[in-house]
């Protein structure tokens, strides 16, 4: 059945890198498609919530304090059958992908 699957990676040389062996391992290039995200600047609003939540807790032992990595590239794959799914889930692993 034919189905879609996508896959953030932090970097977008890891994502360009997967999308290479996709290619090199028989996937057609209209298969796969390579989207960079934006990095979008923060807005005032967006920093001064942000700067009040940061104030609310007082270390970072959790981790809470840091915001979490935007990924940098998405890479969607079409394929057919189980056996592409399968093949193509494998070579996105490889470089660091992670379920969009």
């Amino acid at each position: 059945m034919p189905d879609t699957i996508h896959r953030n990676f932090k970097q977008v040389t890891d994502a360009e890198s997967a999308r290479s062996t996709l290619l090199q391992a028989g996937f057609h290039g209209s298969a796969v498609q390579l989207n960079l995200h934006d990095a979008r600047a923060q807005d005032t609003t967006t920093a001064a919530v942000d700067n009040i939540m940061d104030s609310l807790t007082p270390d970072d032992a959790d981790d809470t304090d840091h915001a979490a990595p935007r990924p940098a590239a998405l890479l969607s794959v079409d394929v057919d059958t189980e056996q592409e799914r399968e093949q193509a889930n494998t070579i996105m692993l490889r470089f660091g992908g992670v379920e969009a």
